[in-house]
């Protein structure tokens, strides 16, 4: 736009042939095209990382409690730490509802176990490790990532490990 001056007035002299706010529409559709999926991609990666922070968590639950129960019952009946189907007896009272769903879960590393064989070892303890298996259980666990468009889904392991002394 322009402007001219008349008699000590001001006034504007309009271009013909061009329309500012058809420019504008244009600008602002081009604009909203470019952004709308970097913003549709930004709020879905952050509800993924969320996701798997959730899961992590109760993975991180879920080991704590099996630590403690297992550690509760071999206060109780020490043969616990060699015998796999009073384990497995333990372990099936823990359940988180589309977290945690089968035994096959839950794994007790080598050296899980520590029994106290001198008076001066480390103290009795049993650490068990919890890992996130989608479509494992019954009802099957739900997918993770979902949707899965990088394929990283075989690639992706949330698992968190606990231990828990023996009193």
């Amino acid at each position: 736009m322009r402007f001219a001056c008349r008699r000590g007035r001001l006034k504007s002299i309009k271009r013909k042939g061009r329309s500012t706010s058809a420019a504008v529409l244009v600008e602002a559709v081009v604009s909203t095209c470019i952004l709308l999926p970097i913003i549709i991609l930004t709020i879905w990666a952050w509800l993924e990382i969320s996701y798997a922070y959730i899961i992590g968590m109760n993975m991180t639950e879920a080991a704590n409690l099996a630590s403690r129960a297992l550690a509760a019952e071999y206060f109780r009946d020490p043969s616990v730490a060699r015998d796999l189907a009073k384990q497995n007896r333990v372990l099936s009272r823990i359940r988180i509802d589309n977290m945690v769903a089968s035994n096959t879960q839950f794994t007790i590393p080598d050296g899980g176990w520590q029994i106290k064989k001198a008076i001066f070892s480390s103290p009795e303890s049993v650490t068990v490790i919890c890992t996130y298996i989608p479509g494992e259980g019954d009802p099957p666990l739900p997918k993770f990532p979902n949707p899965d468009p990088l394929n990283l889904r075989d690639k992706v392991n949330i698992s968190s490990s606990a231990t828990a002394f023996i009193y």
